[in-house]
């Protein structure tokens, strides 16, 4: 009696376990399915190697230029005496082939923000210098090209409008801090110097790393 009760659960044990063991199809060759999912990225911020810090309030004051120095001589008034440099654009991009439906290429644009104030007749001159990139981080092409001569913001363009600074973006990673694109600043004269007056005047600077 005891051994004909049992006789169906172990007989069902043994075919379920067959079942699940083999799908008798194996050989010397096994697959499964891998998918990578990259997404587009467009980073940027601004080193100041001055600082050790990402840029903060740059003072431009033109009494540091005109009480001592090149511009202490009546009749001397030299812009080119203040200037700002080892500003470093860090900037990591990752776009796709073309027909990929992704950015193929990116840029860097930079302006004045709407509502900055800025003296009359005169510009903002950032002169970048050709991208410093870690190793395997990207190619002289893949880093992109600066605009040769700089930009110049205030007279030549005009607050809230934006001037290309580095174009043909593409896969890159420049390395942080004292690496990627570095920038200078200087004032220069453009147009009457009647116009240029006294006061206070506060601009933004907005750089931006398309991603379109």
């Amino acid at each position: 009696m005891q051994l004909t009760k049992l006789l169906p659960t172990v007989i069902l044990c043994a075919v379920t376990q067959m079942g699940i063991s083999q799908d008798n199809n194996d050989t010397n060759i096994a697959t499964h399915p891998l998918n990578v999912s990259i997404p587009e990225v467009a980073l940027i911020d601004i080193y100041d190697a001055n600082t050790g810090f990402e840029a903060a309030d740059i003072n431009f004051n033109m009494a540091d230029a005109t009480a001592t120095g090149t511009n202490s001589e009546a009749g001397l008034y030299d812009f080119t005496a203040l200037g700002y440099t080892d500003l470093w654009l860090n900037y990591t991009s990752v776009t796709g082939a073309g027909g990929s439906g992704y950015d193929v290429t990116r840029q860097i644009d930079v302006q004045m923000e709407a509502g900055s104030t800025f003296p009359a007749n005169f510009d903002l001159r950032i002169t970048p210098e050709a991208p410093v990139v870690v190793a395997n981080g990207g190619t002289v092409d893949s880093a992109g090209t600066v605009t040769a001569g700089g930009v110049a913001l205030g007279t030549t363009t005009a607050i809230g409008t934006n001037a290309n600074l580095v174009s043909s973006i593409e896969s890159v990673y420049t390395g942080d801090e004292a690496q990627g694109v570095r920038i200078t600043y200087a004032l220069e004269q453009n147009g009457n110097f009647a116009d240029y007056q006294a006061g206070l005047y506060s601009a933004t600077l907005r750089y931006t790393l398309s991603d379109l």
